[in-house]
Parts: C-alpha cells; structure tokens; sequence
C-alpha cells in the first residue's frame, strides 16, 4: 500500500498562451497542454500472489491499483491507470515453461475534468507465452500477445491529435495494441 503527497506535481494542463492555442488548433487541436506543478496525492497498492498447484502447474499474478487526485482543486490527475490485474496459468517443466495469460483492465471513471480527459471502458486481453532452455546458458522465449485480437482503448495510450488522419477522428482516444506476435533467446555467460 502507498499514498504519497506530492508538491509540485509536473501536469499537464490547459495552456492559455494564444499562439500556442491558435497553432494547435491549426493542427486540430482546440487544447494544448503545457507542463505545470500541481499540487497532488496519489494513493493505492500493489500485489503479488503465486500458487503451485500440483508440481507442474502453477497460477500467479498481480494486481495494481492507483488513485490520484490534485490537492489544489477538486479534479482528479490526468491519466492515471485504472485498476489492473494479470493472471497467468503456466505448465512447468524441467527445461521449458508455457503460459496462458489474462490481462484485465477496470474503467477508468476517475478522468480530469479540467484536461477534458474522456473516460475509458475496461477490457481483457489474452497472451500465450513460453520459454525453453536447452543449456543452462541460453533460454529461447516465444509468444503471442492479444492472442484474439481484441479491439480496446489503454487509458495511457494517448489521443489522436492530428487532424487528416483517416482511420482515427482528431481527439478521439487511440487504439490499443492489436495482435502480435515474438521470439527472443537469452544468452548468459
């Protein structure tokens, strides 16, 4: 668990220099931000847990929770994660391991009012990952994330500030991460 009282907290708030609104509008955005110390808590906790279900199966996961509020009005801090779980249940063996992964996200109701932040619905993901290692020395990983292509919002994942893109409409949120898919090895020495 944690809260800590910030001073000076670095924000980004709504700018009142004209020029930079009349240029930014130009691009097609009506309101820039610009960094600026607020006063701030943030408050939540952070968890692990792990539990060995038989001697090859195995469940663990976390859980993050943050909450922010600015001290010097009654808003709430732009773009703060919202409460976030993952639980992954892995096969282990000797020398190889394969996992199925849940990535859960809450809706982020708590948005700043005063950076006009747009709420975000909440979501699951899934993700098959796995690991083999031949030797001691060298460890080759695979795997694929967002295993069924699941169309989301990721509350951090930030707004579409430019005006002739055709997929995405000017301020509206972008797109989460679609399918993908990797491979990596691992060498100690």
């Amino acid at each position: 668990m944690f809260y800590h009282h910030i001073n000076d907290y670095i924000q980004g708030v709504a700018s009142t220099d004209a020029t930079v609104i009349a240029l930014s509008t130009m691009m097609g955005d009506s309101t820039p931000l610009q960094h600026s110390n607020v006063d701030a808590k943030l408050y939540g906790f952070d968890a692990n847990w792990f539990a060995a279900i038989n001697n090859d199966w195995q469940l663990d996961g976390t859980i993050s929770y943050v909450r922010g509020e600015r001290r010097d009005t009654s808003d709430n801090l732009y773009r703060i994660a919202p409460l976030t779980a993952r639980t992954m249940l892995s096969y282990v063996q000797t020398e190889w391991r394969v996992g199925f992964e849940a990535v859960t996200v809450s809706s982020q109701n708590q948005v700043s009012e005063e950076n006009n932040e747009q709420k975000t619905a909440g979501y699951a993901v899934f993700n098959l990952n796995g690991n083999f290692q031949p030797t001691e020395m060298i460890t080759l990983t695979a795997g694929v994330n967002n295993l069924f292509d699941r169309e989301y919002q990721n509350h951090l994942g930030g707004y579409n500030r430019i005006s002739d893109n055709p997929d995405i409409a000017p301020m509206e949120r972008l797109p989460g991460l679609g399918r993908s898919a990797y491979v990596g090895v691992n060498v100690n020495w």
